[in-house]
């Protein structure tokens, strides 16, 4: 479950928080019983991702559907049995028609939070060079443009970063994921050659 839950999905009775069962990182309680049928109910978190696609300088974001003027990363959540770098490659192509090959990119962040009120969200979040994909940037669904920004570019524009990728990376935070980025494609290439 991403939200509360209020009735059992197994006989649709409702459900009572487990005394206790609350993470120690959040105060809302993770489990929850059924009086009816005595089954357990999980409040869990939904894993998603996001890439960084790093071209020179320069990084790609896209404009979020839902709010004009708000850019992001390409991201999303993963879908029912994908790997988290599938899913972070599936999402950037559904965005961006940019392709990777999940194996190319590379992990460098995590993150934990409430994006929207109690609808929590594990991140993973990848970054992979621009020759490491195929096709051409443009924006595709869930996304109204798409394109390459330096963070001096993006900041002298009157555009913004979303509010909850500022959350999740820090206010100043398109400088750091660039640099965050480039260091973890740098050390992944340094890591193939010394495998070949």
């Amino acid at each position: 479950m991403n939200q509360p839950p209020e009735h059992c999905p197994y006989c649709g009775d409702p459900v009572g928080p487990v005394e206790g069962a609350e993470s120690g990182v959040v105060d809302t309680p993770m489990i929850y019983r059924c009086e009816s049928c005595d089954d357990y109910v999980f409040y869990n978190p939904t894993p998603g991702g996001s890439a960084v696609v790093v071209d020179g300088d320069s990084l790609l974001l896209v404009e979020d559907f839902r709010t004009s003027g708000e850019w992001k990363l390409p991201s999303g959540r993963m879908n029912l049995g994908e790997s988290p770098r599938e899913g972070v490659a599936r999402e950037l192509e559904e965005e961006t028609g940019l392709a990777v090959d999940a194996e190319d990119l590379t992990c460098f962040y995590d993150e934990a939070g409430e994006p929207v009120p109690e609808q929590y969200m594990v991140g993973i979040d990848y970054a992979v060079s621009r020759s490491k994909t195929t096709g051409t940037v443009e924006a595709a669904s869930d996304a109204t443009d798409a394109r390459f920004f330096t963070p001096e570019e993006f900041a002298a524009s009157d555009h913004s970063i979303k509010e909850t990728h500022v959350d999740r990376f820090g206010e100043d935070s398109l400088p750091w994921l660039l640099e965050e980025s480039k260091r973890a494609i740098e050390l992944r290439e340094k890591m193939d050659e010394q495998r070949n």
